[in-house]
């Protein structure tokens, strides 16, 4: 079902209601704008699967408010971009939400499995996926098009009860519920501070207190009319003309023009306000400069990283979800390094929810020394009490 017009959708909705579930996916383009471009969203609930053209339709209310519905759970396939997508349509936020991918992931699927494989691995079908960098946004869509595009909310239902059979099945359900509520929080999707963005430049920790001001200025400058002209950032000014400007403060068009990278369009539309921009960095009171972060480069010692790393292995193996769901390397450094620093523990994600019990604790235990990993006479790693004759197998 294709719905272009407003008449269309209204009828639709009613078709929805009822459902504890909404099945969603969105296709978009996202190449050269700062936004994603909506060029279609796939809904399916109550057997009835549509794909529903926000380009042709003016108001998508009765559809949002679906959406919106914190009664209603949303399923997605990596989630991410589509929630990115829809929190801007419904800014309090798209809760509650089931997503596949990091399902099965928690079931020990294999980590960012793709949608096709997912379907082929629960149904036996094989998708093609051949419209995958379609132009969603130009028109007419092709029958062969919208037929891709509503697969993909089609075979989401048998994924999604045999991922919450199996989820129930291994008591994961509510580990699951946790991961999401975090990864769906509206938060995440904020607009970034546009005062901050500076600090994402290379090589900027050398520069003096006041030409870090003016880079600030420049950069809040460069994000904010890329969010006003709906364009990549880099397209208004790269980041290496960008400090160029920052460190030799040209003030005539002339010096500007010289700057290489800098497009000349660029520097007559906008040299004025870059020169007041720079001048305004250079005018800053002392107590309002930049101070950046505290760089979080920290080595742990050697090897401890990697003890607890092959610990995960064997622990995600035992428990038969992938090691990265467990606790990745960042997860680990985190944990190692506020350990030999001596900070407080509690916030850090392997001491979360689920992960406490099944591998924070036990983190704390190996580097405290209560307890070690051995390799055992059966040629396994063993995690073993230290005060305790050396076990033949993994407890």
């Amino acid at each position: 079902m294709y719905i272009t017009t407003q008449s269309e959708l209204e009828d639709l909705v009613p078709q929805l209601e009822g459902s504890p579930w909404l099945v969603l996916d969105t296709e978009f383009v996202r190449e050269k704008t700062y936004y994603h471009i909506l060029g279609l969203i796939q809904v399916s609930a109550n057997g009835v699967c549509a794909a529903i053209d926000p380009i042709t339709i003016d108001n998508l209310e009765p559809l949002l408010r679906l959406i919106r519905d914190p009664k209603i759970l949303k399923i997605f396939h990596a989630a991410r971009q589509d929630l990115e997508i829809l929190n801007r349509l419904c800014p309090d936020g798209v809760q509650p939400v089931f997503d596949t991918q990091s399902a099965a992931a928690m079931v020990g699927w294999g980590a960012q499995i793709s949608f096709a494989k997912l379907v082929h691995k629960v149904t036996g079908k094989r998708m093609h996926k051949t419209e995958t960098y379609s132009d969603w946004c130009r028109r007419p869509l092709s029958q062969k098009q919208i037929d891709y595009a509503l697969d993909d909310v089609r075979y989401l239902v048998p994924v999604y009860e045999k991922l919450v059979k199996r989820l129930k099945k291994m008591n994961r359900l509510e580990w699951l519920e946790a991961e999401l509520e975090d990864s769906s929080d509206k938060k995440r999707f904020e607009t970034p501070d546009p005062y901050l963005k500076y600090r994402k430049i290379k090589n900027i920790r050398g520069l003096k207190p006041r030409v870090l001001s003016v880079l600030r200025e420049l950069a809040a400058w460069r994000e904010t009319e890329a969010m006003q002209r709906n364009c990549l950032a880099k397209f208004i000014v790269r980041d290496e003309p960008l400090l160029e400007i920052a460190r030799s403060q040209p003030d005539n068009p002339g010096a500007l023009a010289a700057i290489r990278g800098l497009h000349q369009k660029e520097v007559k539309q906008s040299a004025e306000t870059i020169f007041s921009l720079i001048q305004k960095g250079m005018d800053m009171p002392e107590e309002e400069l930049p101070v950046l972060p505290d760089s979080d480069i920290y080595n742990t010692r050697p090897g401890v990283e990697n003890l607890l790393a092959s610990y995960v292995q064997i622990r995600a193996e035992e428990m038969k979800i992938e090691a990265n769901v467990l606790a990745d390397r960042k997860m680990i450094h985190q944990f190692v390094r506020g350990f030999e620093l001596g900070e407080n523990l509690n916030d850090l994600a392997v001491y979360q929810n689920w992960r406490k019990e099944m591998v924070g604790d036990l983190f704390y235990s190996i580097l405290s020394g209560e307890k070690g990993l051995i390799v055992n006479p059966s040629g396994n790693l063993a995690l073993v009490d230290m005060s305790s004759p050396v076990p033949d197998t993994i407890p």
